[in-house]
């Protein structure tokens, strides 16, 4: 069907005359290079904007009690039976609270909203399906062929409730390293465009609005998440809403598999701070850095070695999940004695990590085992801190803090940080992260 009606309009498209030319070239001068067919330059933004508009349309997210919105996204048409497609961000809250919040759409040239439901969901890439109750006549095919580094593409959306919109930006293709695969655009998305198409000029997404760090810095899901995921939501009917839990349960499941077997698959190296080897960088999706302030009237130094995933897993406003991350911190003291570097490196280890997003409603409070270990001759004080998901039983934050207790003016502590795995997939990354502690004196 979309073929048949993309035919019919390139069809109808205007053809510029072509200017009669001189009837016998000069023999002597250079032959000149055949113009480009006009059915080969993309369309202008413009008539791009016309032709489509109404396959994309605005998301409201309702607050039940109040029946007003409390969110807006876009989404965009892929089926005749009114399927459309939207980041999981846009509708979580209809996904985590749906006894208090409903989706609507607002279509172009309708000022009255309609109801949808929600079918299916990919937590993982951020993704969702949504219905209408009635069909429609204009949808976009999804295919997967990726364009180009630097072709010219086009996003639309809803930005900030200013009505549907279309931005040009450049492809510059997939993030190098990344824990969860995303497309850098170089354009505007901006609040309210998440969950809408980005697509050339002729009409074919590519992409899917996610995030943006501004300055035209814009993120897409690859069309090919969408597309798998409309392939199992064509079976489907609308998810009751724990069926929908249980499958973002599944889904968070299977990552933190994923995750657990990429790390202890690969070798753990060794980076060199002060007189140890701490881990270094574990994964190429793992971004790293330290520092050392200095400051001339602290009687101590304190090294900061720390890595972590950039990217996570948006399972609500209030929780994120599908995190890697660790610090180590070397302190290291020629002014201080033993014992009042003793009381410092205590409070070193006393300091909560930085915590991964969640609320009382999300998670339950940590529960701590403490221990000595020996890790390969050195010793070390060792805690192991989990706590449970409230809708997602099995999946737990798990927190590793450990440190150092051969020298009596130096040492090291460090944190490990997993969001959202298994107790048994956590407690064996934190071992296999204690193995790559070591003193080199």
């Amino acid at each position: 069907m979309f073929a048949f009606i993309l035919a019919a309009v390139l069809a109808q498209a205007p053809v510029a005359p072509v200017e009669p030319g001189p009837s016998a070239p000069d023999a002597g001068a250079p032959e000149a290079a055949p113009p480009v067919p006009i059915s080969a330059l993309p369309p202008a933004t413009h008539e791009l904007f016309q032709r489509i508009q109404g396959r994309v349309a605005q998301v409201r997210i309702i607050e039940r009690r109040s029946g007003t919105r409390s969110s807006i996204g876009s989404a965009f048409f892929v089926s005749a039976a009114g399927h459309a497609v939207t980041n999981y961000h846009v509708v979580s809250d209809v996904v985590i609270h749906p006894e208090d919040y409903t989706a609507e759409l607002v279509l172009s040239g309708s000022p009255e909203p309609v109801p949808v439901r929600l079918v299916d969901v990919d937590v993982v890439h951020d993704l969702a399906v949504i219905q209408m109750g009635t069909p429609v006549t204009d949808f976009f095919a999804l295919e997967d062929r990726e364009p180009p580094q630097g072709a010219r593409l086009f996003a639309m959306g809803n930005p900030r409730d200013l009505g549907t919109t279309i931005v040009e930006g450049t492809y510059n293709g997939y993030i190098q390293d990344a824990l969860y695969e995303r497309l850098h655009f170089s354009g505007a998305i901006n609040p309210g465009m998440s969950g809408g198409p980005t697509l050339t000029g002729e009409g074919r997404v590519v992409g899917i609005n996610v995030a943006t760090m501004g300055n035209q810095v814009g993120f897409l899901v690859p069309v090919r998440y969408a597309r798998e995921l409309l392939a199992r939501a064509l079976k489907e009917t609308a998810a009751d809403p724990q069926a929908l839990l249980d499958t973002v349960r599944t889904q968070l499941m299977d990552n933190q598999e994923r995750l657990t077997e990429r790390l202890m698959e690969a070798p753990l190296p060794k980076q060199a701070l002060g007189g140890y080897q701490v881990p270094g960088r574990w994964s190429p999706f793992l971004k790293c850095w330290g520092d050392t302030p200095h400051d001339p009237e602290v009687p101590y130094t304190v090294t900061n070695y720390q890595c972590s995933s950039e990217e996570d897993i948006y399972v609500s406003s209030n929780h994120r999940t599908g995190v890697v991350a660790y610090l180590h911190q070397h302190a290291t003291s020629q002014k201080l004695g033993a014992l009042r570097f003793s009381a410092l490196y205590s409070a070193l280890f006393a300091q909560d990590p930085d915590a991964v997003e969640a609320t009382r409603q999300d998670v339950t409070n940590y529960r701590c085992k403490s221990e000595f270990v020996d890790v390969g001759g050195l010793p070390v004080r060792a805690a192991l801190c989990l706590r449970a998901y409230r809708k997602f039983p099995g999946l737990y934050d798990v927190v590793l803090r450990a440190a150092t207790l051969n020298a009596g003016t130096s040492g090291v502590d460090t944190s490990l940080t997993l969001a959202g795995f298994t107790a048994d997939n956590g407690r064996k990354i934190a071992r296999r992260y204690l193995e790559g502690l070591s003193w080199t004196k």
